[in-house]
C-alpha cells in the first residue's frame, strides 16, 4: 500500500490538530509555561530595574565634573570630606564655571511607625545636587527644611509641613520629590549648610561639583584640578562605580536566581512536553503504522513543543504586565524594568528551553512501536 506523502513528510497539520484536540490541557501546558518564563521575566526585569535605580542621583547632577575626597568611588558609599576652602580653590581653576559643595550619606530616620533608611543628599538652593523633579511642594532653602521622596512619604504617612526628625533636629517637610527613589533607598534633600550643621562638621565639605565654561576642555581642566592634588570623577565615573558596587551587592544572587528560574522553567516544559507525548501514543501510532518517518514524529514532537512555549511566552507577558502592576503597588521599592534586552534574552530563554525540553519526547517516538495503534487503552 502506498504512504500518502502527506503522512510521510507534512501537508496535514497534524500538530496544530494535536493541539487543539485537547483545549483544556493545551491552555494548562501553556500557563505552566508562561508561569515559568514569568519568572525569568521579572527576575531579569529586577535585575535591571535596579541597575537603574541605584545610578538615579549620579545621572541626575547636571555637572561635568566632581571633585569627591581622596579614595571616594561612590558617593554614598564613601563619604568622605574635603576642606572648606577646596569649592573656592576649585572655582579658581581656568575653565571652571560654577563649584557647588554638596553632601551625601546614608542616615537612619526614627519615624512613628520605625527605622527607615535614605540616601541624603545636601546641596546648595537652586544649584546642581538638588532634587530634579517634584510632585509637590517646593525645594529646600532653610536650614530646617527637607524634601523627601514621594512614595517614601506616602509609605510612610508623611505630608508637606509634617516635622521630621533628622540627625536629632527637627526639620519640616516642604517638598515632595519625583523619581527620586534608589534601590530601597529614597534620597531626602536638605541644604548643604544645614547638613554641615546637623554633622557639626564646619570647616569642610563632601564634595565639589564642577560646571566648566562653555568650550572649555573637560580633560584638561580634570588635570588642572588633579595638578592641584585634587581628586577628580566624571558623572560617568561615579555612575560605573555605583553600579559596579550594586553588582557586587546584588548581582550573584539576582543571577543564580535567573539560572535556577530558567533550569525550573526546561523541567516544567519538559514534563509537559512528556505528558502531551504519551496522552497521545495511540495517535502517533497510527501515523507511524501509516508510514510516518522517524524525522516526521521528531518534527511533530518539536512543533507541539515550540508551540506550547510560544503560547507560553504570550501568556508570561500578560502574566508580566499583571505581576508588575501588583509589584507597583504593593512593593514599589522593587522597580521591574522590562527592557528590549529583557525582552530578547528571555525569548532566547525560551528557544532554548524548547529544544532542549523537546529532546526526551523526540527520544520516545524514536522507539515508539507501531503496535501500540492498535492495542486497547
Amino acid at each position: 500500500m502506498a504512504v500518502p506523502a502527506s503522512v510521510r513528510g507534512g501537508g496535514v497539520p497534524v500538530t496544530r490538530r494535536l493541539l487543539v484536540a485537547r483545549p483544556v490541557r493545551t491552555a494548562a501546558g501553556a500557563l505552566g509555561v508562561g508561569l515559568a518564563l514569568m519568572l525569568i521575566v521579572l527576575l531579569s526585569g529586577l535585575w535591571a530595574g535596579v541597575q537603574q535605580r541605584v545610578t538615579v542621583y549620579e545621572d541626575h547632577l547636571g555637572t561635568d565634573l566632581v571633585v569627591v575626597p581622596p579614595g571616594t568611588d561612590s558617593l554614598f558609599a564613601d563619604p568622605g570630606a574635603l576642606p572648606a576652602g577646596a569649592a573656592a580653590a576649585v572655582a579658581r581653576t581656568a575653565g571652571v564655571a560654577a563649584a557647588d559643595p554638596i553632601r551625601t550619606l546614608y542616615l537612619i530616620l526614627e519615624l512613628d511607625d520605625g527605622k527607615a533608611a535614605v540616601a541624603a543628599a545636601a546641596s546648595q538652593p537652586g544649584r546642581p545636587g538638588g532634587p530634579w523633579a517634584l510632585a509637590a511642594g517646593r525645594r529646600p532653602r532653610a536650614d530646617d527644611e527637607v524634601a523627601l521622596d514621594a512614595v517614601f512619604a506616602r509609605e510612610h504617612g508623611l505630608t508637606l509641613g509634617d516635622r521630621l526628625p533628622v540627625l536629632g533636629h527637627d526639620m519640616r517637610v516642604v517638598g515632595l520629590t519625583d523619581d527620586t527613589t534608589m534601590f530601597m533607598t529614597p534620597l531626602l534633600f536638605t541644604t548643604t549648610h544645614a547638613m554641615t550643621g546637623m554633622l557639626r562638621a564646619a570647616g569642610t565639605t563632601g564634595s565639589v561639583l564642577v560646571t566648566l565654561n562653555p568650550g572649555a576642555d573637560r580633560a584638561a581642566v580634570a588635570a588642572r584640578l588633579t595638578a592641584a592634588g585634587l581628586t577628580v570623577r566624571t558623572p560617568a565615573q561615579l555612575h560605573q562605580a555605583a553600579l559596579t558596587l550594586a553588582t557586587r551587592i546584588y548581582g550573584s544572587p539576582v543571577r543564580l536566581m535567573v539560572g535556577v528560574a530558567f533550569v525550573a522553567g526546561t523541567l516544567i516544559v519538559a514534563l509537559v512536553a512528556h505528558t502531551r507525548v504519551t496522552e497521545q501514543q495511540r495517535d502517533l501510532g497510527i501515523l507511524k503504522a501509516m508510514g510516518a518517518t522517524p524525522g516526521r514524529l521528531r518534527s511533530i514532537a518539536l512543533g507541539e513543543t515550540a508551540a506550547l512555549t510560544g503560547l507560553g511566552a504570550v501568556a508570561a507577558l500578560l502574566l508580566t504586565g499583571a505581576a508588575r502592576a501588583v509589584l507597583a503597588w504593593w512593593w514599589p521599592a522593587f522597580p521591574v524594568a522590562v527592557t528590549a534586552p529583557t525582552l530578547a534574552a528571555t525569548a532566547a530563554a525560551a528557544a532554548a528551553m524548547a529544544v532542549v525540553a523537546a529532546w526526551l519526547p523526540m527520544r520516545r517516538l524514536a522507539r515508539l512501536d507501531p503496535a501500540t495503534a492498535f492495542r486497547s487503552r
